[in-house]
């Protein structure tokens, strides 16, 4: 005798049309910030690597690499004025 599995209590969230096909979420601008961050660092749980791997884009971590490529280079940039600076009133 086959036994059906019990059905979720949970429901989907309001005007989510994906949710209802059955394709994951797409992930949102913190989501893909924060899978970048941690993948960076090489930190985090399997878990939730997997479940982010899942919902982020091939698209969204072209252009999250992009971001954070310009954001690391402006930052080198800024440090090394400061420093330059700092020196040069010395």
């Amino acid at each position: 005798m086959s036994q059906t599995p019990p059905e979720s209590s949970e429901k989907p969230a309001a005007g989510s049309d994906s949710a209802a096909a059955g394709k994951p979420r797409r992930a949102g601008l913190l989501q893909v910030a924060k899978t970048m961050f941690f993948g960076l660092f090489a930190i985090g749980m399997k878990g939730t690597i997997e479940k982010d791997g899942a919902t982020v884009t091939a698209g969204q971590l072209v252009a999250g690499g992009i971001i954070g490529g310009i954001l690391l280079v402006v930052l080198i940039a800024t440090l090394a004025r400061f420093v330059i600076r700092t020196a040069m009133t010395s």
